[in-house]
């Protein structure tokens, strides 16, 4: 993707594409996180976007090591970040943390899937919780467990060859 003018590297990227086939005809359209928008200069007022399928290996490489998204968080001239946290995310994980959030087990799995998903390799795995914050009358986990447990995680995969059992 990108929106003309294409004036530095972070204004073409390469997204993964997910098809949503449970939306009516009318909804059907090219969508995109809005964490990418700064990277466009794309403020929702009738942007046009161009959208560009790589066809050979080399573009299909190019894609997926030069222009990823993942791989486009800082500015190349000076080094500023032009991707990442967003006041949603800022607000989220505040509510979370605080100290009268507690999270069921369902919850918590559900928090940390995508997580151990995104760092893990091969089948699907077992998730180890660690232990609940409280016991009784039910099992609760607080909003700093699954930051903390999201952050070993990301640690573990990025600092040695993957995520330790």
């Amino acid at each position: 993707m990108n929106r003309q003018p294409t004036l530095h590297k972070p204004s073409m990227m390469a997204h993964e594409v997910r098809v949503l086939r449970h939306l009516p005809d009318s909804q059907q359209t090219i969508r995109m996180h809005y964490a990418n928008c700064n990277s466009y200069n794309a403020d929702f007022d009738g942007d046009e976007m161009n959208c560009h399928l790589p066809m050979g290996l080399v573009a299909k490489s190019e894609s997926k090591h030069i222009v990823a998204t993942p791989l486009q968080y800082m500015v190349p001239t000076d080094g500023s970040p032009i991707r990442g946290l967003i006041q949603d995310h800022v607000d989220a994980a505040v509510k979370m943390t605080q100290m009268d959030t507690f999270i069921s087990r369902a919850l918590m799995n559900q928090l940390l899937a995508p997580a151990i998903a995104a760092v893990s390799e091969g089948p699907p795995r077992l998730l180890r919780l660690p232990p609940p914050a409280l016991l009784k009358p039910m099992e609760r986990w607080t909003g700093k467990q699954v930051i903390a447990y999201t952050v070993d995680l990301v640690v573990q995969h990025c600092c040695t060859e993957g995520p330790k059992e």
